[in-house]
């Protein structure tokens, strides 16, 4: 949305209007116009800041944290985006997408279903330093690895697709070598949205294999995997992430979205994965 006023020339003149007037019409544009429409003059900065515009942003249910944590909406909201807040009895994290104000949630590994997760032969429970959450589950040695989560969509933000992620690390895990993981993500009970699909976890089958006696058709079609297969993402937390599957939200609907991550058909025993959580956040459309 481009404004602008109309100085030494033909046209009106939008800075001559009241404040509360523009920051009216800037509250239903997003986050980046009001940024970039605050530069046009003083009299839009004063708007385009205001808790006015600020208020519309942000989740209706985000809105009473202003004087808990920040002098104004618009501290509020670019807090939210930059440093997740703790919910749910430190289970869960809560931030903000920049861009759109969209919820981001993060549920721990507590707040997860991992088989296993309580035997302590199998799962560690144990602190990271550069994790938002108290705990984090490390993975001694399975051959059934299957983690589970469900969220309610009402914690979310309505009519916006996103999509869910496992955030783990994976620098000393061993036995995922050449392994599929079963992934998905959707509402319970939809056969699309659910619908599950491959994702590795490791590109490390040159280093520990290599390719010696095999055929050429099988290194093309693992190059091409790499290149184009779902394989994990690093973040800028120091974690990794890979996409486990996108569901819409839809404005006025409430139902329980499930996600998994599940590695059971192999048999081979793996280790040293650990994992800080799920989390979901709007898709990036790019």
């Amino acid at each position: 949305m481009a404004v602008t006023e109309a100085t030494g020339r033909d046209g009106p003149d939008f800075s001559a209007l009241p404040e509360g007037c523009i920051a009216n019409v800037v509250s239903f544009t997003s986050p980046p116009d009001a940024c970039r429409i605050a530069s046009v003059s003083p009299v839009f900065k004063l708007a385009c800041d205001s808790d006015v515009v600020w208020a519309s942003f942000l989740p209706a249910d985000c809105r009473s944290m202003a004087s808990q944590s920040a002098s104004s909406m618009k501290e509020l909201y670019f807090s939210l985006c930059d440093h997740p807040v703790l919910i749910c009895d430190g289970k869960m994290s809560l931030s903000l997408d920049r861009h759109s104000g969209k919820k981001c949630i993060m549920l721990s590994a507590r707040a997860l279903s991992i088989t296993w997760g309580d035997t302590s032969r199998y799962w560690s429970w144990n602190h990271s330093p550069i994790s938002r959450f108290a705990e984090v589950a490390e993975l001694i040695r399975v051959c059934w690895l299957e983690i589970r989560g469900t969220i309610s969509s009402c914690m979310l933000s309505p009519g916006t697709l996103y999509a869910a992620y496992l955030v783990f690390d994976a620098s000393t895990s061993e036995g995922f070598e050449l392994r599929p993981i079963e992934v998905g993500a959707g509402f319970a009970g939809a056969e699309v949205g659910k619908q599950e699909r491959a994702a590795y976890v490791s590109r490390a089958m040159t280093a520990r294999f290599g390719f010696q006696g095999r055929s050429p058709w099988f290194a093309s079609a693992w190059l091409e995997l790499c290149e184009n297969g779902n394989f994990p993402k690093e973040r800028r937390d120091g974690w990794s992430e890979i996409e486990l599957g996108e569901f819409l939200t839809k404005d006025g609907e409430d139902g329980e979205v499930e996600m998994l991550f599940k590695e059971t058909n192999g048999g081979n025993w793996k280790s040293g994965l650990v994992v800080e959580g799920i989390e979901i956040r709007p898709k990036d459309r790019k």
